[in-house]
């Protein structure tokens, strides 16, 4: 990939990372990695020089969402793009940004139609937006005494064909649910 631009703090390049840089990225969770790769999925490292400040995942087949726990099953043609993180140090200067807009350039290269993101909190999401992703479901989850309360809605004035595919890849419809818990390491 060639080098993604340049955000406050200096340009970053974002290059596919080997398993052993992975497991590097990854840190405390390097465990997690052969699975990954078993599956199918890719980890994607953002640099500063010769720094790594950052990763994140790409995969084309059934990945485990635990923020809300669910599973994506992306359609032929798109992956779902997760566990993006920037390393500490490194945080609000853009790298985040220039992982995603990576992974789009990548995605297109690769000839994928469609790229899925979550997003959880109000700091990514300018950037999601920023890379061509538009917001379509909005989750909302609660868990207590072992229960999962989940809250679907659907974000309005979104083509009714994004939508359609969005549920299909999540397998949901609109509405509340309420479930026993199922955390799982993925």
């Amino acid at each position: 990939m060639q080098p993604a631009g340049t955000a406050e703090g200096g340009p970053f390049e974002v290059r596919e990372l080997d398993p052993a840089w992975a497991r590097v990225a990854m840190g405390a969770e390097e465990d997690l990695v052969a699975q990954r790769l078993r599956r199918g999925s890719r980890c994607f490292g953002t640099w500063a020089g010769h720094e790594l400040v950052g990763y994140g995942w790409l995969s084309a087949k059934s990945e485990w969402i635990g923020e809300i726990e669910l599973e994506i099953t992306p359609a032929a043609g798109e992956a779902y793009v997760w566990n993006c993180v920037t390393l500490a140090p490194h945080r609000r200067k853009g790298a985040f940004r220039s992982l995603v807009r990576s992974l789009v350039t990548q995605a297109r290269e690769e000839g994928m139609s469609r790229l899925w993101i979550a997003s959880v909190s109000d700091l990514g999401e300018k950037a999601v937006a920023q890379a061509g992703f538009v917001p379509v479901i909005r989750f909302d989850r609660t868990t207590r005494w072992g229960l999962r309360w989940t809250t679907i809605a659907l974000v309005a004035g979104v083509d009714p064909d994004l939508v359609r595919a969005a549920l299909a890849v999540m397998a949901v419809k609109p509405g509340s649910s309420l479930r026993r818990s199922q955390p799982r390491v993925h």
